[in-house]
């Protein structure tokens, strides 16, 4: 079965290379970069993106933080595409605080993203993943980064994905400071059934561990 991967709010392929690369040698793996459209929101980006996807035929989709609410959608709407659904460091409803849709969004991503700030909220403490994020980042207009933050900030995908009949897995990062707990275990009230794996390492875990998360993704015994 072909996999499709989503990446997260940089939404460029440039962070998942090494992970594809490390794929199963069964496996046929795409990264799907997401528009750079300061215009596109969840609902928009569901049907562009599931347009895409279904070029590719019925596939296992891996979403990573950002796109786990799309990739939930796309697979409430297109069952008979999305054969399996692994959400990474992702979330269901709003992850975020309250607080957090005062912040100047618009202002903070006109600045360069700070090293300590990749580090601490993204890569712990490595140094070469925290400069790929950081050039990835600037590839992406702030228009389109302040948008999905926004969208991030509204969305709700619960009622979609109480209603998915694929299996579903979660790989969680038990150092992610940016996707609490509380998201997790809302994920779990919305679909009981998700299996949730735990993987020592911040939330970029795919970048950082890809050989463990491939280990449980595609368990080779």
């Amino acid at each position: 079965m072909p996999i499709v991967i989503l990446p997260g709010l940089d939404g460029t392929d440039l962070l998942l290379g090494r992970f594809a690369a490390l794929a199963p040698a069964q496996c046929v793996v795409t990264v799907l970069p997401l528009p750079d459209n300061s215009a596109d929101n969840y609902d928009s980006l569901t049907r562009s993106v599931g347009d895409r996807i279904r070029g590719l035929g019925p596939c296992h989709l891996i979403a990573e933080s950002f796109s786990g609410p799309l990739a939930i959608r796309i697979a409430a709407r297109q069952p008979e595409l999305v054969q399996r659904l692994t959400l990474v460091a992702s979330f269901a409803s709003s992850p975020a605080p309250g607080w957090a849709h005062w912040l100047p969004w618009s202002w903070l991503f006109r600045l360069p993203l700070p090293y300590t700030v990749a580090k601490y909220l993204f890569v712990g403490n490595d140094h070469d993943m925290a400069t790929r994020l950081r050039n990835a980042v600037r590839q992406t207009s702030a228009a389109t980064l302040v948008k999905r933050v926004r969208c991030i900030l509204e969305v709700d995908v619960c009622r979609d994905l109480t209603s998915l009949q694929c299996p579903v897995e979660y790989l969680r990062p038990t150092a992610d400071r940016l996707v609490s707990d509380r998201a997790v275990c809302k994920i779990r009230e919305c679909h009981p059934s998700v299996a949730i794996h735990r993987i020592d390492g911040p939330h970029l875990i795919l970048q950082t561990r890809p050989e463990q998360s491939w280990s449980i993704i595609y368990p080779t015994s």
